[in-house]
């Protein structure tokens, strides 16, 4: 049977380079927009503007960027995969925890396996398809931010389908979503954008055997569509009913940042199925499970007391069934060392079905306590910084078809800081005012000592040293910061992590922890955040914000006519550290910033100098300094030392493009420039 005969869709081409984005408009509050940004030249951010409050997409995958990172320095290996032949039923959900695809049923692992970015997913995890490659940076950051081209690929391992019947009864499924800006978690596709699904004939040579079975184009809905969408396509052609069969999907989208978001669950292949097979006996969480605490994700050790504890969690758990489903409920809390503190094993209870009733509503399952054993449980005296493991287990009947979303796990963390925020950034935050000023509520059960603040910034790029600013805190003013802050720090920009490896390096937005220059007591309510030196016309202080958590009742900001709270639902990711800087990724005092160097010639044709324009910093022939340059996306392309009157620094084997150089002295001041390599 042909392409049209199984799917009914006309034959799919690939968008042209070049082709324009959507330009439509929707008015929310003020405006909304989408700019092209890369550095003034290349990356885009689509940006939401709601009053002065500026919400912007991320150029790489900060999670993705991580663990590509570990991997590579470690004896591990991404997706080790051997070519070998699985049996049906083929059922992903990716609901296991890890971030690349599972070898045992997947051939690569450009697709980033999550639970943040997906709104009301069938199950627990996503495949998310996007602009950014397996290392979480994009694949090509000189791409055109009008054009779509070919990006992830999700390709299974061969299946055995010979001797399985024509007759509609073999089927393949699966759910997909648009993410969308405005209503969800990420960054919309666009009319040139594509999702699509190919199947191989395995009978054929490999440059021709893929054909493209479905495909979805991009869209902007003007009213919220945050549903997964079922897709069913039964297997009646011979060609494809052949031992070594394979899928894949693929999606085209701009390559230069991490945009264009689509999300696949629930894929599933069996056979003896039909085209009403919509329902699937699978009871499953959701979401993860959050923090067992009432006001914060995570908090001092010495600033824990047991009303800090909630007296219920919340679990969102679906039955995708018709038939109401008879279920067990264990939760469990282990302390640092694994050793069970307080169990609960909750009596079974029904459970609905989500197409009539929607998320369980059973109270002792949708919002259990966190222990009944013993009664009202509350985490003993702490005496040191450390962790709890809250483990929860659903048990539902033995005909349940996937196990691995029967269970969550959450690490409570008791450390040395406050965070409302869940540790990944799906958005960047920033003011569009000069001068713009943001303050973040905290409150203290006892006289502590302020000695840092943890902040995580997405990527701004060569220009970040003109991207100023000061830390500040303010007392409490009935509710909102007080009129006067109570400290300021010294002129800062934000800080990354750098990772160097031999044939690959990058920038990681981490928590950077800006130590202070005088140690604050504080006591009782208080605010920390920071007023900014920027120019907003050509850069916004790009904090990272984290939509999985919402903290806006404890976020204000100032852009002089007095304190807003914020209207953006999320978490800032900005965490006060007191007492001890333990923990904290090692760093340099910051240095106040007149000290500069100039490259010259600027543009360059692939040869450079570097000359200070202050002594202080490159003062002696004798000394050497660590010279490395970026691409503009964060990749560092060339390293050597270099002394203050070096010769000439030889790039000519780069391409194209705009480029920044960073010199580090003996003592950790790193200063940077930009330039323009033009051949």
């Amino acid at each position: 049977m042909n392409k049209k005969q199984v799917t009914g869709y006309p034959e799919w081409t690939p968008p042209r380079r070049g082709l324009l984005r959507s330009s439509e408009q929707l008015q929310v509050t003020t405006c909304w927009q989408k700019s092209i940004l890369l550095f003034s030249l290349f990356i885009i951010h689509h940006s939401f503007c709601f009053s002065q409050e500026v919400l912007m997409d991320l150029t790489t995958n900060p999670v993705v960027v991580k663990k590509y990172n570990e991997v590579r320095n470690s004896t591990l290996r991404i997706n080790p995969v051997k070519l070998d032949t699985v049996s049906l039923p083929f059922l992903d959900d990716f609901s296991k925890d890890d971030i690349y695809p599972d070898a045992f049923l997947w051939l690569d692992s450009n697709v980033f396996i999550n639970r943040d970015y997906p709104i009301a997913p069938p199950t627990l995890g996503v495949a998310t398809f996007d602009g950014v490659s397996k290392s979480g940076c994009p694949y090509d950051t000189l791409a055109s931010a009008n054009s779509s081209e070919s990006a992830d690929t999700l390709t299974s391992k061969p299946i055995n389908l010979s001797s399985l019947p024509p007759d509609s009864s073999v089927i393949f499924s699966f759910f997909w979503q648009a993410s969308s800006f405005l209503y969800g978690r990420g960054n919309d596709p666009e009319n040139s954008d594509t999702l699509l699904l190919q199947f191989k004939n395995p009978l054929l040579a490999d440059s021709i055997a893929w054909k493209t079975v479905w495909y979805k184009n991009g869209y902007n809905p003007v009213t919220p569509d945050t549903g997964f969408h079922l897709v069913i396509i039964p297997i009646t052609d011979l060609s494809y009913l052949q031992n070594g069969f394979q899928f894949r999907f693929r999606n085209y989208a701009t390559v230069s940042g991490n945009v264009d978001h689509w999300h696949i669950d629930y894929v599933y292949l069996d056979k003896n199925r039909s085209m009403t097979d919509t329902i699937f006996d699978d009871v499953a969480f959701v979401y993860n499970s959050r923090s067992l605490l009432k006001n914060y994700y995570a908090m001092p050790w010495e600033q824990y007391q047991a009303s800090e504890m909630k007296s219920n969690l919340t679990f969102f758990i679906r039955n995708n069934d018709t038939v109401t489903k008879n279920v067990s409920f264990t939760d469990t809390i282990y302390n640092s060392a694994l050793n069970p503190v307080a169990s609960d094993s909750l009596n079974a209870g029904n459970i609905y079905s989500w197409s009539t009733n929607g998320y369980c509503n059973y109270a002792p399952f949708a919002n259990p306590p966190i222990s009944t054993t013993p009664p009202n449980y509350v985490f003993p005296i702490l005496t040191q910084d450390t962790s709890f493991l809250l483990e929860c287990v659903l048990t539902p009947p033995i005909s349940d078809i996937d196990k691995w979303n029967d269970t969550l796990r959450f690490t409570q963390t008791f450390s040395n800081y406050y965070a409302y925020d869940d540790g990944t950034a799906e958005k960047g935050y920033g003011l569009n005012a000069a001068g713009g000023q943001i303050a973040y509520k905290f409150s203290l059960n006892q006289p502590d000592t302020l000695v840092a603040v943890q902040m995580l910034f997405n990527w701004i790029g060569p220009n970040v040293n003109q991207q100023q600013f000061k830390i500040r805190v303010w007392g409490d003013n009935g509710g909102v910061p007080s009129s006067a802050y109570i400290y300021e720090d010294t002129i800062i920009t934000p800080n990354y992590e750098y990772v160097y490896h031999n044939d690959w390096g990058n920038l990681t937005n981490m928590f950077y922890p800006y130590l202070l220059k005088t140690k604050q007591v504080l006591s009782g309510t208080f605010y920390v955040g920071f007023v900014q030196y920027t120019n907003p016309s050509t850069t916004l202080l790009n904090l990272g914000l984290d939509q999985n958590t919402n903290s806006n009742s404890k976020m204000y900001y100032n852009v002089g006519s007095g304190w807003n709270q914020s209207a953006l639902a999320g978490s800032w990711m900005i965490r006060p550290v007191f007492g001890t800087t333990k923990g904290l990724l090692t760093v340099h005092n910051e240095e106040p910033l007149t000290s500069s160097f100039t490259i010259y010639p600027n543009p360059t044709s692939g040869k450079f100098r570097i000359q200070s324009d202050n002594n202080s910093f490159l003062k002696s022939i004798e000394e050497n300094y660590h010279l490395t340059v970026f691409s503009i996306d964060g990749q560092m392309v060339h390293e050597e030392t270099i002394s203050s009157f070096s010769s000439e620094i030889d790039i000519s084997n780069l391409r194209e493009g705009l480029y920044f150089v960073r010199v580090e002295n003996k003592n950790g001041l790193a200063l940077n420039q930009k330039f323009v390599l033009t051949k």
